[in-house]
């Protein structure tokens, strides 16, 4: 699947420009199709669920108030535009998260397409019709990704509660995270051309530093808020970009 044929290493310098190009390619007229639909689900989902969340939380902190002194309930609208912010922050935090398991199939279509815009191929782009025969097989492959990442995750979260080896937790959780930033998002033009998940980690592995390094900036960006929201896509491009240059550099073959 991925023979050990190294022609060029991709150099840092060039790595770490990778989600800057992918964010490119992403708002560009050829893909935006691709990348509007998505987080437009996604924001009217997130909407919704923080509407719903929202009057709830605000019903029952009124109904407390009602037990106390009336000139109390200004601290109840206080209270609630805490909460308000807390559930905006919070949405925006979960956001790629969420946005990553309800688009995959969207993204699968994206990567496609923007590796048939690097390669000029443009006339075997996928269908949506394929995408909606593989949404099962896409699927699968989240859940494998997820199998991939808990089992360190809770390594991890276990290591952050053990004294004395505690100091070690944000450099592992920061490792774990930029490794899954990258692999996350690489994945889905290894997964359209049927390229197995261990022969990816592979080819991820035999270029570990750039693939650390577009990791890392994936992962620092998504904890940005507002910026969030296009990362996710951009990620995609980046990793679609990504596979191809590392289709120059070993004998990749297509499932």
């Amino acid at each position: 699947m991925s023979d050990e044929i190294k022609v060029e290493q991709i150099t840092v310098s060039k790595a770490l420009f990778y989600l800057v190009d992918g964010l490119k390619i992403a708002l560009s007229p050829k893909c935006r199709a691709y990348v509007v639909i998505p987080i437009i689900v996604n924001i009217l989902l997130l909407i919704l669920l923080g509407y719903g969340t929202f009057t709830y939380l605000k019903a029952l902190v009124f109904e407390l108030f009602d037990m106390f002194p009336a000139f109390l309930v200004f601290f109840a609208y206080v209270i609630c535009a805490l909460l308000g912010l807390t559930i905006f922050c919070v949405a925006c935090y979960c956001f790629s998260t969420i946005a990553t398991i309800i688009a995959s199939p969207f993204y699968g279509l994206l990567a496609d397409k923007v590796e048939s815009e690097i390669n000029g191929t443009h006339g075997d782009d996928m269908g949506v019709v394929d995408i909606i025969k593989d949404i099962p097989r896409i699927l699968l492959r989240e859940c494998k990704k997820q199998m991939f990442f808990l089992p360190l995750a809770f390594i991890c979260l276990m290591i952050t509660i053990i004294p004395f080896l505690n100091f070690l937790s944000p450099f592992l959780w920061f490792a774990l995270t930029s490794w899954m930033g990258c692999l996350q998002y690489v994945d889905y033009a290894y997964d359209n051309h049927k390229i197995t998940f261990t022969m990816m980690q592979k080819d991820l592995r035999n270029n570990m530093l750039p693939t650390f390094t577009i990791g890392a900036s994936i992962a620092v960006c998504l904890c940005v808020p507002v910026l969030n929201i296009l990362i996710p896509p951009a990620a995609v491009c980046a990793g679609t970009k990504y596979f191809v240059e590392l289709q120059k550099r070993y004998q990749i073959t297509k499932g």
